[in-house]
């Protein structure tokens, strides 16, 4: 196993910033994913880890040596694929044992070790059939057994479940954190897909415009976004530009109730599930909205309320008291705020 330290990389395009001055420690067997929008920098960055690319200015040091100069096949990593990139021509065992026959590896040396890993893939009958004799998730699993067959310090996938259908993609999500827990080696996942990160992640780093905006565990990325950028791309966030005195929070003239947080100006985020509807003559601080929305999710019931142009989403158990069982499109209600659950978004 092995830490990987990113220090200060940037790379452009021409005149298009990709990464700018990226920073970033990854613990030895950590899961690390990157997430964030097409174009936010997170398949280059990637890129320049694997050797496919060279920053134009840092370091990436591997166990404490420096990769930059490094050519990408003798840096001691696995690679998936998007595109998977397994070879038609061979079978799924000749597949698997590419890498070790390349490193000079006797053939029955890479033949056992292939076939370890098709039976930790769940595939143990297969290396005998051909690539195009496989399903979508069956390829999918031969091309990550590939990417381990050299042992590598350090695993790296780029988006590798996006063109699955969902059911299949939940269930290679749990096989392929099942296998690096099991293996405990170093993973770099690259995904745009929030709940697929929360899912997978040990730590999320979230990227915008080639920088980091936030590197977190799921959960203090998604109950304490650093910036309005990760608050407004993680889940669902009720953004509010409020003021605080004495702790009474007020959003214009309305007041809220009390909050912990300094006298001022300030933009808070409060997740759908810590509002709370109520009726309109309720005496409760809150806002008076209409419902514009309510639609079942399964097991949750979420409801849209408009006010003075801003739109409310609450969310609640579909038979819990918190859920609006009886509000209808149309009607007046109150929006309450468990305001001990706000974040302050810093400036």
């Amino acid at each position: 196993m092995a830490g990987l330290n990113i220090q200060g990389v940037a790379k452009s395009f021409g005149s298009a910033t990709a990464l700018s001055d990226v920073t970033l420690d990854i613990q030895s067997g950590e899961f690390v994913c990157l997430l964030g929008e097409s174009g936010c920098g997170k398949t280059t960055l990637l890129r320049q880890i694997a050797g496919l690319d060279t920053p134009d200015t840092g370091s990436i040091l591997l166990d404490g040596n420096d990769l930059v100069a490094v050519p990408c096949h003798e840096r001691n990593i696995g690679m998936v694929f998007q595109s998977l990139a397994l070879f038609p021509h061979l079978n799924v065992l000749q597949n698997v044992a590419y890498a070790l026959e390349i490193k000079g590896t006797d053939r029955a040396s890479r033949t056992r070790r292939a076939e370890e890993l098709l039976k930790t893939v769940g595939l143990a009958d297969m290396g005998k059939r051909r690539v195009s004799q496989l399903s979508g998730g069956q390829r999918q699993r031969v091309a990550i057994a590939r990417a381990l067959a050299a042992e590598p310090a350090l695993f790296l996938m780029d988006e590798p479940f996006s063109a699955l259908d969902a059911g299949l993609r939940e269930h290679l999500q749990i096989e392929v954190k099942k296998l690096q827990q099991s293996l405990g080696i170093t993973t770099i996942f690259v995904t745009h897909d929030q709940r697929e990160a929360m899912a997978l992640a040990d730590r999320i780093v979230v990227l915008n415009a080639g920088k980091i905006e936030q590197a977190g565990t799921p959960t203090e990325i998604y109950s304490k976004p650093a910036t309005r950028f990760v608050a407004d791309f993680i889940g669902d966030n009720n953004l509010l530009a409020v003021s605080a005195r004495g702790g009474q929070v007020r959003l214009g003239q309305t007041d809220l109730g009390r909050a912990d947080i300094p006298d001022g100006e300030h933009l808070i985020a409060v997740r759908p599930e810590h509002l709370r509807l109520l009726s309109a003559d309720d005496e409760q601080p809150g806002l008076l909205a209409k419902v514009s929305l309510v639609r079942s999710l399964g097991a949750m019931l979420e409801t849209e309320a408009q006010v003075d142009g801003l739109t409310l989403v609450q969310t609640a158990m579909t038979n819990s008291a918190g859920a609006a069982t009886g509000a209808k499109v149309g009607d007046q209600i109150k929006v309450a705020f468990d305001l001990g659950q706000l974040w302050v978004i810093p400036k």
